[in-house]
């Protein structure tokens, strides 16, 4: 090894400069006394070398470093490889009170304390990182190895296992003084500890000889303690376990959303999920109700709350029908929730503005059951196109509202007047009252064309009158929606400045109006063919909503009414039950 630049006066077993003494004070080498023939003092030499590198060898593998063929000199013998066994052999810590250990340290941290563990192993140097954050959220993070080639790559070798032994101690030719300053130089410059944190030195290669020289190198002022020695101990695992094994510091929520009482506004709100100081495996539950729910998924977002606001540390969502839902959680580590019901909840990976902005300003009122009292002009050609919008929107209907008597439809078509009778003998309205959407749908099928006249207005008011005797009579917890899809606008009560003809039948639209208009949740929803007839009085009866038929299909006009809600209506985020 004549290519390293070695000390004047060496050590010719393990090459360290010798102090003045009988004896090495690094490996213990005792020159024979002068005189001693060269063929002994060769053997002894030779003995000394051997089991020094053996030492080395056995730090690499008890078993195989036997065979390692950068033991100067011949193979150990049997008794050789045992003493060098021996004196390799380091007391190290067990897996279970190092974990111990670290799990006190981060319990004592206080709020966004930090604890760098520094790890010299056989591969190079590694920091990890774990502390609390400023949620009071364990965390751990692992920087990239440090390679004893980039630290001391004085040590280069042909061969990787070559490289390893003079790692563990097969220093036999190396200057040790060189090493040890490029050693120092280097750790000062590509190591860098962050101020403030708490530092624990490891050595998950106990007792080679550079690794253990770097942690003295790397040990902060004043530290006496010396270096956890672990054997087969992968610290970022049991670092990692350690840190999920924590109890938690704050609190962890369900993001929910409420109902402002005051404006009706949607709010995001969040429900207490796990308390500070629950240990990993608590369980918690509560019920949440799902109004509207998006076609995406309902979210079950996690979050944790400081003075300075919130911060969401997991999105889930899961496929839920409307209703209430049992929610169930377990804490399966630092800030880590899994969720056992419902089931199927999975990764969300929407964003948080996404799912912020999508949050509509006001919820459509939740519906149970409704009713919906169709009156449909049977006049002029415009027929089909109305019977084929109230078809469609019925059976949109029945397929919002499945279950038995959620959804009832009443069809009322209405004609014209005949005012050439004294005495008007036929019915100018037809159809049936309340009944299943399927039923509805006969019924609007049914409906025969009249034929129409030049008379500018048209028995709305007969149908009206029809509508709000049974709208009286209908229970007050079902959702009413009159809907008119019509042309021509009803006739007055009475003469007026307008010159429609007077309904023969004595009917006031306007005072049937106000029998049903102050019942709460009624909508009035009015389907025109053209705006060539918009009165005040379709003003009026359509309240909710006035549409033009030629733009109007069944979503547009159930989400006109507040029957179903818009897309844009729907709701990502459960409601908390407060029946629970």
């Amino acid at each position: 090894m004549s290519r390293y630049q070695r000390d004047p006066a060496p050590c010719p077993v393990c090459f360290v400069p010798q102090d003045p003494g009988p004896s090495c004070a690094e490996c213990g080498w005792l020159p024979p006394p002068p005189g001693t023939p060269t063929a002994a003092y060769e053997q002894r030499l030779h003995a000394a070398q051997r089991l020094f590198d053996a030492v080395a060898a056995a730090r690499i593998s008890p078993v195989d470093g036997r065979h390692l063929p950068y033991i100067r000199g011949e193979r150990p013998s049997e008794d050789e490889w045992a003493v060098a066994r021996r004196l390799a052999a380091v007391d190290t810590e067990a897996a279970e009170e190092f974990r111990a250990r670290v799990e006190a340290v981060l319990a004592a941290l206080p709020d966004q304390g930090r604890l760098t563990l520094i790890e010299a192993g056989d591969e190079g140097i590694t920091l990890t990182l774990a502390g609390l954050d400023r949620f009071g959220m364990p965390r751990s993070r692992r920087w990239p190895v440090l390679p004893w080639t980039t630290l001391v790559p004085m040590l280069a070798a042909e061969s990787p296992g070559e490289f390893r032994f003079r790692l563990a101690g097969g220093l036999g030719g190396v200057d040790r003084s060189r090493l040890w300053e490029e050693l120092d130089r280097n750790l000062a410059a590509m190591v860098r500890v962050p101020a403030g944190h708490r530092v624990e030195l490891i050595c998950t290669a106990p007792g080679w000889p550079v690794p253990e020289r770097a942690l003295i190198s790397l040990r902060p002022r004043g530290m006496p303690a010396a270096p956890a020695r672990l054997s087969g101990v992968d610290v970022e695992t049991v670092v990692g376990d350690a840190v999920a094994a924590l109890p938690l510091r704050a609190k962890l929520e369900l993001i929910v959303v409420e109902l402002d009482p005051a404006t009706g506004r949607v709010l995001p709100r969040s429900a207490p999920l796990f308390a500070a100081g629950d240990p990993v495996g608590t369980e918690r539950g509560m019920t949440v109700r799902c109004v509207h729910p998006h076609e995406d998924g309902t979210v079950f977002a996690v979050a944790t709350w400081r003075d300075d606001g919130p911060r969401v540390l997991s999105i889930g969502s899961a496929r839920l029908p409307p209703g209430r839902h049992r929610v169930r959680a377990v804490l399966e580590g630092a800030g880590q929730v899994k969720f056992v019901e419902p089931e199927g909840v999975a990764p969300d990976h929407r964003r948080w503005s996404e799912l912020m902005q999508a949050l509509p300003t006001r919820l459509v009122p939740e519906i149970t059951a409704v009713d919906v009292v169709c009156l449909i002009d049977q006049s002029g050609t415009g027929l089909e196109a109305r019977r084929r919008l109230a078809a469609d929107f019925v059976a949109l209907l029945r397929d919002s509202f499945p279950e038995q008597g959620r959804a009832r439809v009443a069809v009322l078509g209405y004609g014209r007047h005949d005012f050439r009778l004294e005495g008007e003998n036929a019915d100018v309205v037809q159809g049936e009252w309340l009944a299943p959407p399927a039923a509805a749908l006969d019924t609007l099928a049914r409906l025969e064309s009249v034929r129409t006249d030049q008379i500018a207005a048209a028995p709305v008011e007969d149908a009206l009158f029809l509508a709000a005797k049974g709208i009286g009579r209908i229970d007050r917890g079902r959702r009413v929606m009159l809907l008119i899809l019509g042309d021509r606008p009803p006739h007055p009560a009475r003469d007026g400045p307008d010159g429609l003809l007077p309904c023969p039948r004595e009917h006031d639209w306007q005072s049937l109006l106000r029998r049903i208009e102050d019942r709460p949740g009624l909508s009035r929803v009015v389907v025109l063919d053209s705006a060539e007839h918009l009165t005040t009085a379709w003003r009026r009866l359509g309240r909710t909503a006035l549409l033009r038929l030629e733009r109007t299909d069944a979503r547009k006009l159930a989400t006109a009414a507040e029957i179903v809600p818009p897309e844009s209506g729907r709701l990502a985020f459960p409601l908390p039950d407060h029946d629970e």
